[in-house]
């Protein structure tokens, strides 16, 4: 609808929940009235943003992922227990369960070395390679973003999918220059992630839960009632 009308929202209408509105959504009720809205009687504008990871790390159902001792839980993780769509709380469970199951796996296979006692590691990356092209982190993370909200939004076909992969294929040359700051740790890690859910979303020839592909609208589960991993 927001495409149709070419705006940057949609109207929310919650005029008929007046009376619960503000007891059940407190903080957003004075979010509006701080905007100059009354959600009693006006309607409230409306967009989508990206809320929730429907995947990430391979864990098993104890929190421990490929790599032993290393343990992953929360909405960096993919337990499988949301399916295609979290319901709305239920991540708050999940990382009550996992959390608990990873603290009782630790404790049990906890060893008698003392923490103290380890050897502090000294982590590099591309430590001998020098600036190959000049580029600023915080410009190309906006570009990125931008280009995944446009193109591996809500709404996803293979040709959107295909530039996206194309744009990102280029932004890689940042893989042969040094990491020297927080910023290029995280724009490349997000390039990585960027990479991985376009090809995975590139991959599901079908819509289910929160993938939509307007090529694909309708589910198959004949073919694709599985996980992608890599």
């Amino acid at each position: 609808q927001m495409k149709k009308n070419k705006s940057d929202y949609v109207y929310l209408d919650a005029t008929k929940i007046k009376d619960k509105f503000s007891q059940r959504f407190p903080t957003i009720y004075k979010n509006c009235f701080t905007l100059g809205i009354n959600p009693e009687k006006e309607y409230i504008p409306v967009a989508p943003a990206a809320h929730y990871t429907m995947g990430g790390i391979k864990t098993d159902t104890w929190g421990q992922t490929n790599l032993t001792n290393l343990y992953a839980c929360g909405e960096c993780t993919s337990t499988g227990v949301h399916g295609a769509n979290r319901l709305a709380s239920n991540s708050l469970l999940e990382g009550l369960v996992f959390g608990n199951r990873i603290a009782r796996k630790i404790k049990k296979n906890i060893t008698l070395s003392s923490i103290n006692q380890l050897e502090k590691l000294k982590l590099s990356y591309n430590t001998h390679q020098e600036k190959y092209k000049e580029y600023s982190p915080e410009e190309l993370k906006k570009e990125l973003q931008t280009l995944m909200w446009n193109k591996v939004g809500i709404i996803r076909n293979f040709s959107d999918l295909k530039k996206a992969l194309q744009k990102i294929s280029e932004w890689k040359y940042i893989f042969k220059s040094e990491f020297k700051t927080v910023e290029d740790f995280e724009l490349a890690n997000l390039i990585i992630l960027a990479d991985l859910i376009t090809n995975s979303a590139l991959q599901r020839e079908e819509s289910r839960g929160a993938h939509y592909r307007e090529d694909f609208p309708d589910r198959d589960d004949i073919n694709w009632k599985k996980h992608i991993v890599y």
